[in-house]
């Protein structure tokens, strides 16, 4: 999951960055290249003595594409999609013996982005949308007939603020992001049941806007 995420990651870098010098004088999309952390509330174990999974922040990494469907000076909506994934994997912190220790994740959502003065310095901009999410769970020291991997929905709520166009790097215009977004997903495997059925998975990020 690691090597497919970042070689993803890569090819939407590259193909976007030598797009962007032909057709640079429209900029009605946009890929944001994001990293950050992602910050998982505790979720209650319901079997055994029902302790709590407690868990450390995760390095994220995302892409992020978006294609202006509406315009004006004072609002802007985009259909776009997010690329969202750990390559360093969420770790637990000291889990039961018959508790996953860590995961992978894949986040992969459909979006309507609605931005706020679109052509201003900054631009603060809400987001929802919703799609797959793609868990990859470390066996337990003790889970014999432990079947890794689970592939649920998600739903995300997002917002950031975005720059005007910073500096040209190649001709290629570039502006910042910065954001947060919040997925409801099911849950990885634990090994044990959990309460509540949404997993909450807060993602904070912040990286480069390439506008084309």
């Amino acid at each position: 999951m690691k090597k497919r995420g970042a070689l993803f990651f890569a090819a939407i870098a590259v193909s976007v960055a030598f797009g962007a010098v032909g057709t640079r004088a429209q900029e009605k999309n946009e890929v944001g290249l994001v990293i950050g952390a992602t910050a998982t509330p505790d979720r209650e174990l319901t079997s055994g003595t029902a302790a709590r999974a407690s868990f450390d922040s995760s390095l994220a990494l995302g892409a992020e594409y978006d294609r202006l469907l509406s315009g004006s000076a004072k609002v802007g909506v985009y259909g776009g999609v997010d690329f969202l994934a750990s390559p360093l994997d969420v770790k637990l912190s000291n889990p039961p013996a018959d508790v996953i220790g860590q995961y992978a994740y894949v986040f992969l959502t459909p979006h309507v982005r609605v931005k706020f003065r679109p052509k201003g310095a900054l631009s603060p901009w809400l987001s929802v949308g919703g799609g797959y999410a793609r868990f990859l769970e470390k066996k337990p020291a003790a889970g014999p007939g432990f079947v890794p991997g689970t592939n649920t929905g998600t739903v995300v709520f997002g917002g950031g603020v975005d720059t005007r166009t910073a500096l040209h790097i190649f001709r290629i215009p570039i502006g910042f992001r910065a954001e947060i977004h919040d997925f409801y997903s099911g849950s990885p495997n634990y090994n044990q049941s959990v309460r509540g059925g949404l997993q909450n998975n807060v993602v904070f990020t912040g990286g480069l806007l390439i506008k084309f």
